[in-house]
């Protein structure tokens, strides 16, 4: 019994530190699907987070590894609905390298596991992109994933969407996408986290005095 109530006063004590802090979450979808060329209605893979002590979330990471096709024929965007149904959306790839004076964009065939991140400003927007893209890049679109995202509970449903909007160039597979969420537990959650991890400490504070007692040599 004592070895059963140290297990859980470790297990309380660590989520009463997380409560504290942010959470990351990482999670991955094998997709391994192929993208129809020239085709709008293109494909949607999703991925569902649960449990409890997620939290809100601050921040959002997706890594993408796609081979094969033509990288300025592709579209994609992310899309997010809460379990309080709220819903947001951000444009991931939006056809990289086409401009004014270039309506084919990037010849670059695929995406070696790339990473999608606010923190991206090394290598700068995916959309200004050469050959195969590979390390950490800015989103392509107007605004940020953090500020899209956040704020949001992080449990609920991510659904990635690609296509391919110009036929030619071959057909790309989406070989595999996660998220790398940073989520930080609310107010309620870090409360009875503390309050539980507080009465259990208490309690096996208790039964460790009675023992000390019993231990103690009798009076003469």
């Amino acid at each position: 019994m004592k070895k059963s109530l140290i297990l859980c006063g470790l297990i309380v004590l660590n989520l009463a530190g997380a409560a504290r802090a942010a959470i990351e979450l990482d999670a991955t979808s094998a997709a391994n699907t192929a993208v129809p060329d020239g085709n709008p209605v293109g494909i949607t893979s999703s991925l569902t987070l649960s449990g409890p002590f997620v939290g809100v979330v601050t921040a959002v990471n997706v890594d993408l590894d796609i081979t094969g096709g033509y990288n300025g024929d592709l579209y994609g965007y992310l899309e997010y609905q809460d379990v309080n149904s709220s819903t947001a959306t951000e444009i991931l790839l939006n056809r990289i390298g086409t401009s004014a004076s270039d309506s084919f964009g990037s010849s670059g065939s695929g995406f070696n596991n790339i990473e999608l991140s606010d923190s991206g400003t090394v290598n700068g927007s995916i959309h200004g992109a050469a050959g195969i893209p590979t390390g950490t890049w800015l989103a392509d679109s107007a605004y940020s994933l953090n500020g899209t995202f956040g704020g949001m509970a992080a449990q609920g449903t991510w659904t990635l969407f690609l296509a391919d909007m110009s036929v030619g160039g071959g057909t790309s597979t989406l070989e595999s996408w996660g998220l790398d969420i940073i989520a930080v537990p609310e107010p309620s959650q870090a409360g009875l986290v503390l309050a539980a991890g507080a009465l259990l400490a208490a309690v096996w504070g208790t039964r460790i005095g009675v023992g000390r007692r019993k231990l103690q040599p009798a009076r003469v």
